[in-house]
């Protein structure tokens, strides 16, 4: 499966798969690399298949779906009209912690 920095996927998430974005289990920057599953319909159901290989191999997690990553950048753009990516940053760490909306 294709791999997105963290940056990638919050700069340009209109081109990215409508998906759970997985990530390393910790120590998360910008460049970070994830990837996107796939839909996991479209496998038998004891399966796990959908999953990016790094799941198992190395132990990544399950983050935000992409409309949860859209609503973060939403809700940072109301909040910061002039938000950068360090602020979407900030504040996709902050839902996955607090499962809530960051106010900067």
């Amino acid at each position: 499966m294709k791999t997105y920095s963290i940056r990638e996927v919050l700069e340009n998430l209109d081109k990215m798969p409508d998906s759970w974005f997985y990530l390393p289990n910790s120590g998360w920057n910008l460049d970070t690399k994830g990837a996107f599953s796939l839909d996991s319909r479209d496998f038998p159901a004891d399966s796990t298949d959908y999953l990016p290989p790094q799941v198992a191999s190395e132990g990544w997690i399950e983050t935000l779906d992409t409309p949860m990553i859209q609503d973060v950048i939403e809700y940072t753009d109301r909040q910061l009209p002039s938000a950068k990516v360090e602020d979407y940053f900030e504040a996709f760490k902050y839902y996955f912690e607090n499962d809530a909306f960051m106010k900067f």
